[in-house]
């Protein structure tokens, strides 16, 4: 205890020796500390964090994310981004809030609805609330594409529906083809699927085959 009272008088005799010594030597006042204004607008950050998640530095991508939805707490993109950094993370309660902010933003947003399926299926919490929204999403106008369909069957298929998965990735499947899995092959204007999502596809179908087998046939009389 007494040699932590000494330190402590050394300290307070140090300060104004101190300040002597900065005054003697010409400085009429202390130092300033400067706090430099971010220049970058909410965009830029955005576009920056975009830039760090294609190279696999998700904390990066995250600062920039975050530091967007402090200049503009309303920055739709930002705050999917940012779920998709959670999502990608496996912290999937922080990447259900982020999409529930971003829906509060976009009311019935496919995007972020679709995002918010996959973290219910994968953490298993609120499939049902998220398959609801996505049946919605799905009925809605432009909502018969190939991927949201795909999500609406894993989401079925995890809801133990296993014939409303199998309409649904059907569904999904017959769309892929038709719109065909290269921009040479696209039909009637529609967009290209990718060879990515028509894998997805036939593999999650694949799954639910090996979740719900079909009953075998009766025996023949």
């Amino acid at each position: 205890m007494k040699m932590e009272k000494v330190r402590t008088r050394s300290w307070r005799r140090g300060v104004p020796l101190l300040l002597a010594l900065l005054l003697a030597g010409g400085c009429s006042r202390l130092p300033k500390i400067i706090v430099l204004e971010d220049p970058l607008t909410a965009a830029e950050h955005v576009e920056l964090g975009v830039a760090y998640e294609r190279n696999g530095e998700l904390d990066l991508a995250r600062r920039e994310y975050e530091r967007a939805l402090r200049k503009d707490g309303k920055f739709f993109r930002a705050r999917v981004n940012l779920g998709n950094i959670f999502l990608a993370k496996k912290e999937f309660g922080k990447a259900r809030e982020e999409y529930l902010l971003a829906l509060g933003l976009r009311p019935g947003d496919a995007e972020a609805t679709n995002n918010l399926s996959w973290a219910a299926i994968f953490s298993g919490k609120g499939v049902e609330e998220a398959l609801a929204r996505m049946e919605s999403v799905v009925s809605g106008p432009g909502g018969r594409r190939p991927t949201l369909l795909d999500t609406l069957g894993v989401l079925r298929m995890h809801a133990s529906r296993p014939g409303e998965a199998e309409e649904a990735f059907a569904l999904a499947e017959e769309l892929c083809r038709q719109a065909g899995v290269t921009p040479r092959e696209g039909v009637n204007g529609d967009a290209p699927c990718p060879e990515e999502v028509l894998r997805e596809i036939e593999d999650h179908r694949g799954e639910l085959r090996r979740r719900f087998p079909p009953p075998s046939p009766a025996p023949a009389n």
